[in-house]
């Protein structure tokens, strides 16, 4: 069996193409509000390749990986999942291979040895690995220490090619918006590669000396891909600021929010700015914890979002453009909501027998895709038997391909016109709190900013 599953990995295989190009993927794509890659240039064409990526989402990392360039990547994920013969067949052949862990019981070395030399097979082979170096799921935007199980592999792997040519490690960052929610932003980098001959002369010489070399350089070029804050004892008052005013700094350095490379490097440059302050002066981030908390705990309140509060006014007209634009858009809306009512049902309805809250947002996926992908068939089905002629069929397919995609759009421009009627109410009525609340923005910008 090994040697039949180290056949199917060490070629392409045509059945996997077609259903990541016409199935997982698409699907996966449409799970995002925006998906955005950055940095596919850095890919080389053709393997031997290792994908190395931060992990903070189960499955979905995998698939973050898989849906954004073109190569047949083998994964390795914990053991514990490889449970039913069915699950072991799907995830085989999704590439997906089990690793061991000590927590699983037993000798995690001697069992996870098969895994190792499939991995190795496949790499000599000139194909492709993606692995999360870190070695744990970790949930925080920042990069753990790197294990050195990749280092090991790859420079196993490279005693075939020697010291020229051979293995390149690919870092990847992945930044999610919030991997626990539906209808985010995730924002995939790849970073230059690594070649990992650099390093193999100095493994035939002193193996430890090279995994610690090829550690400190890919945790270099990691770090250039993600959000990550290094100050752990003031964590959450980083992240909360640079969620809250990562837009606003962008703009006050001349970097453009709406673009997914030039915000990532805003935020990435906030942080660091505010981990000095953390390191440097304590109680200035204490500070600036205190002012934030009291300044969400005042848009709470309000039920707006802090960007409003760039505005002055808010004109009556723009809010009369808004709610005609929601009156336009609610019958697409409602049956976009009708369509995505069974995916979402049965998705919460498995979400109880998940423990671990890290897959939750991958049976969200999976359960939504298959559910859909059954509902959709059905409908075309239908429309296939009942359409009156080619126009009718192609604005029938468009509403039930689009219409559950457009009712998320909706709501969100929903909330965001409740958002800015709170705001011109509170405008009008001059109100007290919202000029504390302009206050503590000011006092916060400004700390950030000099």
């Amino acid at each position: 069996m090994a040697k039949t599953l180290i056949e199917k990995l060490c070629k392409n295989d045509w059945k996997y193409s077609l259903t990541r190009w016409f199935w997982t993927t698409p699907n996966y794509k449409r799970y995002f509000r925006h998906l955005h890659i950055i940095g596919k240039e850095n890919i080389p064409k053709s393997g031997p390749l290792i994908y190395a990526a931060n992990h903070q989402n189960a499955l979905m990392d995998a698939m973050a990986i898989v849906s954004t360039q073109k190569h047949q990547t083998v994964f390795v994920a914990r053991a514990d999942i490889f449970k039913k013969p069915t699950i072991i067949k799907l995830l085989h052949f999704m590439r997906i291979l089990p690793i061991y862990r000590k927590r699983d019981g037993g000798n995690s070395y001697d069992n996870n040895q098969e895994t190792f030399e499939i991995v190795d097979q496949v790499l000599r082979a000139g194909m492709v690995h993606g692995i999360y170096p870190e070695g744990l799921f970790n949930p925080r935007k920042c990069l753990a220490t790197l294990q050195k199980g990749v280092f090991r592999t790859a420079l196993k792997a490279q005693e075939a090619y020697g010291n020229q040519g051979g293995i390149q490690i690919v870092p990847v960052g992945l930044n999610w918006q919030n991997p626990r929610e539906h209808f985010k932003d995730l924002t995939v980098v790849y970073g230059k590669p690594i070649a990992v001959a650099e390093f193999f002369p100095l493994y035939l010489e002193n193996p430890a000396k090279a995994y610690l070399n090829m550690r400190e350089r890919l945790s270099h070029e990691m770090r250039k891909l993600m959000i990550d804050i290094q100050n752990e004892t003031h964590y959450e008052i980083i992240e909360n600021l640079r969620e809250t005013f990562g837009y606003d700094y962008a703009e006050i350095t001349n970097l453009d929010p709406e673009n997914p490379k030039e915000r990532l490097e805003a935020e990435q440059n906030l942080v660091k700015k505010l981990d000095e302050i953390a390191e440097k002066n304590e109680s200035k981030i204490q500070e600036l914890g205190i002012t934030l908390s009291a300044y969400q705990s005042g848009l709470k309140d309000l039920k707006i979002h802090s960007r409003l509060l760039r505005k002055n006014k808010i004109p009556w007209y723009e809010l009369l453009e808004d709610f005609g634009v929601l009156m336009l858009g609610f019958p697409i809306a409602l049956i976009g909501a009708i369509l995505g009512f069974l995916p979402l049902f049965f998705a919460n309805k498995y979400k109880r027998l998940i423990k671990d809250p890290q897959f939750l947002s991958s049976l969200q996926y999976v359960v939504g895709m298959t559910v859909r992908g059954l509902q959709n068939f059905i409908l075309v089905v239908i429309l296939v038997l009942t359409c009156k002629g080619i126009i009718h069929f192609v604005l029938m397919l468009a509403l039930i391909l689009y219409a559950e995609r457009i009712m998320l759009f909706y709501v969100q421009y929903y909330k965001k016109t409740i958002e800015k009627y709170h705001y011109f109410q509170c405008l009008k009525k001059n109100c007290h709190v919202l000029k504390d609340l302009k206050t503590q923005r000011e006092q916060l910008m400004t700390t950030i900013t000099n």
